[in-house]
């Protein structure tokens, strides 16, 4: 259950660090993350196993449903609130040698690897989302919030300190002012792009 919505193509992840995350399948959208234990799914087999939900076991954190990237007419564009479930096609997904999954897809008009890890002291998560044979510029939006702030080393404090977001170096990220507060995209101009960013709350 994510905004009072039940979504029925999410995968969650749980980490011997106890760094955990829910990701949207048909949004390529990381949903929310927690620490701590894992899930609760006695639902899933109890009283016929309805409603099949499962529940996260620490404090989570909402990020966002909407999708990852975006084809936008200019960067100041509406970011759409979904991707049409025909729209985006699955491709699986391959696990490396932590066993971290890295997630495949095609929309957009590009192919799409999305590799969700743990940092090496547990602190963080860390996502690479890269794109290949993309017959247009994509955008990415990495946040949004009520509030974003720009700081020192490519870091941005999202929300009343929610989190902590912090861009690869050289990467061109831009805060943008909408309707609800604001948005912290990148351009993904070229046919092979990638993006790496760390989430630390």
């Amino acid at each position: 259950m994510f905004e009072g919505k039940k979504r029925t193509h999410v995968i969650s992840v749980g980490t011997p660090e106890k760094v955990n995350y829910a990701y949207d399948l048909k949004q390529g959208a990381l949903l929310e993350v927690w620490r701590g234990d894992f899930m609760d799914v006695k639902e899933m087999w109890q009283d016929r196993g309805e409603p099949q939900l499962a529940k996260p076991l620490g404090t989570v954190l909402p990020l966002s449903a909407a999708p990852a990237l975006a084809v936008l007419a200019d960067k100041e564009a509406a970011w759409p609130d979904s991707i049409a479930f025909d729209d985006l096609q699955n491709k699986g997904y391959v696990l490396d040698k932590s066993k971290m999954p890295t997630f495949l897809y095609e929309a957009n008009g590009a192919d799409v690897t999305d590799k969700i890890t743990v940092l090496s002291d547990g602190t963080a998560l860390s996502r690479t989302i890269s794109i290949s044979n993309s017959k247009q510029p994509l955008y990415c939006r990495i946040a949004a919030a009520p509030t974003i702030e720009a700081h020192k080393n490519n870091t941005y404090i999202v929300g009343d300190k929610a989190y902590t977001l912090k861009v690869a170096d050289g990467t061109k990220a831009f805060i943008r002012k909408t309707q609800k507060g604001k948005e912290l995209l990148v351009l993904l101009a070229n046919a092979t792009d990638s993006l790496t960013y760390s989430l630390t709350w």
